[in-house]
C-alpha cells in the first residue's frame, strides 16, 4: 500500500508593496509634457507680474490646479494656462489663508524691530546704538525659529485648502499637525527637493539674469509636486 504524500501549503501571495516617496519624479515631471516649453515660459511671465502682486494670485490658483492633478495621479499633471479667472479666484483665497498666517510676524516686526532699528540709527550715542543693535538682533532671534516653524506649517495647510476648497481647512490647527507627524517622513523628503530645486534655480542666473525667472517657476512647481505627492501617499490626510 502506497503511502500518499501530502504537498506542502500554497503560500498567500506576497502583498505588493506600498509606494514610496520618487525623490526624482518632482525634478522632472515638467520635462514629461510636449507643451513645457510654453508652460513654463507662461509662469515665467506671471513670476514677473508676481513683482506687482497681481500675478501672484494667478500663480498660486495654478500651482493648486498642479497639485490636485498630482494627487489624482495624472500622468502629466502640468496644467494649461487656460482658465485664468479660476486661477486668480483660487489663488486670491489662497494669498489671504498665507497673509493670515503673515500678520503676527509683521505686528511683531512693526512693533519691536522697526522703532530699534530706527532709533539706533538716528541717534549720535554709540551705546544707545550699541544696545539698539543687540536688541534688534535679540528680536530676531525670536522671529527667525517663528519663520521656521511657519514655512514648515504652511504646505500643509495650502493642501487642505486646495484639496477641501475651503478657506477654514487651512486653519484646522489639530488636523494640519496631525498630517504632519503621521506622515514626517515624506514631508521632510518633499522640503529636501524644494531645497534641491531652489539651489538649481539659481543656474537661470548664467543665462544673462533673465533665465532665473524661468528656473524660478520650475523650482516652485517642483516643491508643489513634492508636497502633493506626499499627500497622495499619506497614511493619515
Amino acid at each position: 500500500m502506497s503511502s500518499v504524500v501530502a504537498e506542502p501549503p500554497v503560500p498567500p501571495p506576497t502583498p505588493p508593496a506600498a509606494p514610496s516617496f520618487d525623490f526624482v519624479k518632482p525634478l522632472t515631471f515638467v520635462f514629461d509634457d510636449p507643451r513645457w516649453v510654453q508652460k513654463v515660459l507662461i509662469g515665467g511671465l506671471f513670476i514677473i507680474a508676481s513683482m506687482f502682486i497681481i500675478g501672484i494670485f494667478f500663480l498660486l490658483g495654478y500651482f493648486a490646479r498642479l497639485a490636485r492633478n498630482v494627487i489624482r495621479g495624472d500622468q502629466q499633471p502640468l496644467p494649461e494656462w487656460d482658465d485664468l479667472a479660476e486661477y486668480f479666484g483660487e489663488g486670491a483665497r489662497l494669498f489671504v489663508v498665507g497673509l493670515v498666517y503673515v500678520i503676527p510676524l509683521l505686528i511683531v516686526a512693526a512693533i519691536i524691530v522697526v522703532p530699534l532699528a530706527v532709533a539706533g540709527s538716528a541717534s549720535d550715542n554709540e551705546t544707545i546704538r550699541s544696545m539698539a543693535g543687540m536688541s534688534v538682533t535679540c528680536a530676531w532671534c525670536l522671529i527667525f525659529p517663528i519663520g521656521l516653524c511657519m514655512s514648515l506649517w504652511m504646505p500643509a495647510a495650502f493642501l487642505m485648502v486646495i484639496v477641501k476648497g475651503d478657506f477654514k481647512a487651512g486653519f484646522e490647527f489639530r488636523h494640519i499637525f496631525t498630517f504632519i507627524r503621521a506622515n514626517v517622513g515624506n514631508y521632510l523628503l518633499s522640503f529636501l527637493v524644494a531645497i534641491v530645486a531652489g539651489f538649481a534655480s539659481q543656474l537661470g542666473i548664467i543665462l544673462l539674469c533673465i533665465g532665473v525667472i524661468f528656473t524660478a517657476f520650475w523650482a516652485r512647481t517642483v516643491a508643489i509636486y513634492a508636497f502633493a505627492q506626499t499627500y497622495r501617499l499619506a497614511s493619515v490626510r
